[in-house]
């Protein structure tokens, strides 16, 4: 155990993200448990951090012996489409009307009370994708810059008081209009969902290479497959996994920037494997980390 949190805190290796699906608060299998989650996994990611119940406490503490930070995410995008999704009674319309700001207004009490929940967690995945400013008027620009600006003020504050804790971001670093925004994360997850094909994987880099937009630290985003047998492409690079495609891309060096992990979503799909659990996830470790020849 030892051996493992000196390798997770000071030994250089690429990075494993992994989100997992909390939400079964009455587990029914092993599946449904962080704790069985491979030891090498640097930062588990839990879908739904609010009402955490005491065997996921637990489990948390667990993880944490082995060295893994627990994180969750707060989403800008999920927090405007609340916001939209609520604009629906002749009241609201009417107050939204009555007020210039009110996106903006609850854009930061709703980013407050989803950071209230870290007490138990080690970081937060900061989530915003949001449009690209350069298709706006001048008009609509400033306006996004300024929502953009109580976006992250309202982390800074956060921060400021939570100094023990790191933040990643994920999402569109492009679409971000003060890029030193940015130099405060830890890592800068890409999502690489909708790629189809490995070759375009350097194309999508290529879309966030913005100036100022660090380079340093990539965090390279796919799925594990679905459990849905119907779906044949969630989790797939044509008929490879897109988790061991990813790891071998990852492997390679680029001279214009650093690749430096994968981050593996529905990271729990990969437990229930025929031939072991976890098998793919502990095999895109070991493309990425190979073990030293003895």
């Amino acid at each position: 155990m030892e051996n493992l949190c000196e390798y997770k805190k000071n030994q250089e290796h690429k990075l494993v993200y992994a989100w997992f699906d909390n939400s079964e608060k009455v587990p029914y299998n092993r599946g449904q448990h962080m704790s069985d989650l491979p030891d090498s996994i640097d930062i588990v990611i839990l879908t739904h951090p609010k009402e955490l119940v005491p065997f996921e406490r637990e489990e948390i503490k667990i993880l944490k012996d082995k060295g893994t930070k627990v994180a969750y995410a707060v989403s800008y995008d999920d927090i405007k489409a609340k916001y939209d999704e609520e604009q629906i009674t002749a009241s609201q319309i009417q107050m939204k009307e009555n007020s210039e700001n009110t996106f903006d207004g609850f854009l930061r009490e709703e980013v407050k009370k989803q950071l209230a929940y870290s007490e138990t967690f080690d970081g937060v995945i900061i989530k915003f994708n949001g449009k690209n400013p350069k298709y706006m008027t001048d008009e609509d620009r400033v306006s996004y810059e300024a929502t953009q600006e109580v976006f992250f003020n309202t982390i800074s504050e956060w921060e400021k008081e939570n100094k023990n804790k790191f933040l990643s971001f994920q999402g569109k670093p492009q679409n971000i209009i003060k890029k030193e925004q940015l130099s405060r994360f830890l890592h800068i997850i890409i999502e690489f969902y909708q790629v189809t094909d490995v070759n375009k994987f350097s194309l999508t880099i290529q879309d966030c290479l913005e100036p100022g937009v660090p380079t340093d630290r990539f965090i390279m985003a796919v799925s594990t497959p679905s459990l849905d047998s119907s779906d044949t492409t969630t989790g797939y690079l044509g008929k490879e996994l897109a988790t061991i495609e990813t790891a071998y891309w990852i492997t390679s060096i680029s001279s214009e920037y650093n690749k430096s992990g994968i981050a593996i979503d529905n990271v729990q799909n990969d437990y229930y494997q025929t031939n072991g659990t976890y098998r793919n996830v502990k095999e895109v470790i070991n493309i990425m980390n190979p073990a030293p020849i003895k």
